[in-house]
C-alpha cells in the first residue's frame, strides 16, 4: 500500500532516491519510473548513502520534489542529513520504512556464518523515534501505521515547502 499510494500521489517528474534494500524487489514491481533522472539507488552494498544522496539530489535539482524512500536501518547511518535538509529548506519528502531492524544485515547473516533464524547481535532497532529525531533537527514529521493515515500524510508532505518525514510502521 505504501508503494501504490506513493505512485498514485507523487508528481510524475518527482525524483525518488531509494535505499531500502530489503524492499527493493517490491519497489521494482510496484513503483514505475516514468522518466530518466527520476530514480536513484545504489549499485553495491554501500549502506547509509540514501539520506545524503537524497540531500545531494535535492541541492542539485532544487526545482524538483525529491522523495527519499529509505529503510530505518539505512536511515541510522546518516540521520544527521536531516539537519542540512532543514537548513536548506529543501522540498523533500522523506519516507522511512520502519521494520525495526537492519534488515539488509539479516539478509547477509548467512554469508557471515550465522545459521537461519540465529540472532544477529546489534541489528534490532526497536523504539527509535524518527519523528523525534527529525524534530530535533528542524524537520516536520509524522508517524503512520495505517493506509489512510499514510495517504493523508503523504498528500501534505508532497506539497510542503520544506522537508517532511513520514515514519511508516511496516513491522
Amino acid at each position: 500500500w505504501v508503494l501504490q499510494t506513493l505512485n498514485d500521489l507523487r508528481p510524475r517528474d518527482s525524483i525518488i532516491v531509494e535505499e531500502a534494500p530489503s524492499a527493493r524487489p517490491r519497489i521494482h514491481e510496484h513503483l514505475p519510473i516514468y522518466a530518466s533522472e527520476t530514480f536513484y539507488t545504489m549499485c553495491s552494498g554501500g549502506l547509509g548513502f540514501g539520506l545524503p544522496a537524497a540531500l545531494g539530489v535535492g541541492m542539485g535539482k532544487p526545482d524538483k520534489r525529491v522523495i527519499a524512500l529509505i529503510g530505518d536501518g539505512s536511515t541510522m547511518y546518516a540521520v544527521q542529513a536531516l539537519w542540512t535538509a532543514a537548513q536548506r529548506k529543501l522540498p523533500m519528502t522523506l519516507l522511512i520504512l520502519k521494520n525495526q531492524r537492519y534488515a539488509a544485515l539479516h539478509e547477509f547473516a548467512r554469508i557471515f556464518g550465522y545459521k537461519p533464524g540465529e540472532a544477529v547481535p546489534g541489528t534490532a532497532l526497536p523504539d527509535i523515534d524518527f519523528v523525534g529525531l527529525a524534530a530535533a533537527q528542524g524537520v516536520d514529521g509524522v508517524s503512520v501505521a495505517t493506509a489512510g493515515a499514510f495517504e493523508d500524510a503523504l498528500a501534505r508532505a508532497l506539497v510542503s515547502s520544506g522537508p517532511m518525514l513520514i515514519e511508516i510502521d511496516i513491522a
